[in-house]
């Protein structure tokens, strides 16, 4: 038996072993999967656990169920290269996790929508800006979407189409608040907005250093707002 830790959610973790044993040949295409009774065993997790990351599998086209009969690794699939989980009330370590390969693509991303955005591509961002504004006036706490696609509007601005294309395979899950809610997010929503703007009047200025910095500056301090989470929870 293969105990789970508590780094990461238990669904994401198991999620994980499956994928991979698929991915190393021990589920072979076309194999049925242990029933959920022996990957509870097998794992010492829930049956909730066993089922959201068979969920998650399916919703991948790894797995596929057969009405009475068991739950088989998809014949013809063709494994993915990288995802991002999508169960939510994920832990903040993989939060963590997403933020760091956001600041290593974003920051460069903010510096080149400065040096070669167009008129109709900073009225998008700050329409995008405009419309997050709007219903964080109102009280209206669900903006994840909404701050998922201005960061893909500063993407496109770049004019470097694979900025873009990243951050909709990433999907908006990238979002932190979307994925798991902390402590706090009401009175962090009007700063979150403040560095937005930070953002997008360097990029209006077309000053590359300060959209890069500005843009460090935004995903840098969610960063170590849930670092600091991940600690207290330990």
């Amino acid at each position: 038996m293969r105990m789970l830790g508590k780094r990461e959610s238990l669904s994401s973790q198991l999620e994980m072993e499956l994928r991979q044993k698929i991915a190393d040949g021990v589920y072979k295409h076309g194999d049925k999967i242990p029933t959920e009774g022996a990957l509870c065993d097998e794992y010492g997790v829930s049956r909730t656990v066993v089922r959201e990351a068979v969920s998650s599998l399916r919703a991948d086209g790894l797995l596929q169920p057969r009405q009475g009969v068991g739950v088989f690794v998809n014949k013809t699939v063709k494994l993915q290269p990288f995802s991002i989980s999508t169960i939510p009330d994920a832990q903040v370590e993989e939060i963590v996790q997403i933020l760091e390969l956001r600041l290593s693509t974003e920051v460069e991303c903010a510096g080149l929508a400065a040096l070669r955005h167009t008129d109709a591509q900073m009225t998008e961002i700050r329409d995008a800006w405009e419309r997050i504004e709007a219903i964080t006036s109102e009280g209206n706490a669900n903006s994840g979407e909404l701050d998922f696609n201005l960061h893909r509007a500063i993407a496109r601005a770049s004019n470097n189409r694979y900025f873009d294309k990243f951050l909709e395979f990433l999907g908006p899950q990238i979002i932190p608040r979307i994925r798991a809610r902390t402590e706090g997010e009401d009175e962090m929503r009007p700063k979150w907005q403040a560095d937005h703007l930070e953002v997008i009047e360097a990029i209006a200025r077309r000053d590359a250093d300060e959209a890069r910095d500005a843009m460090r500056r935004h995903l840098s301090d969610s960063l170590e707002r849930y670092r600091k989470s991940s600690i207290a929870r330990d």
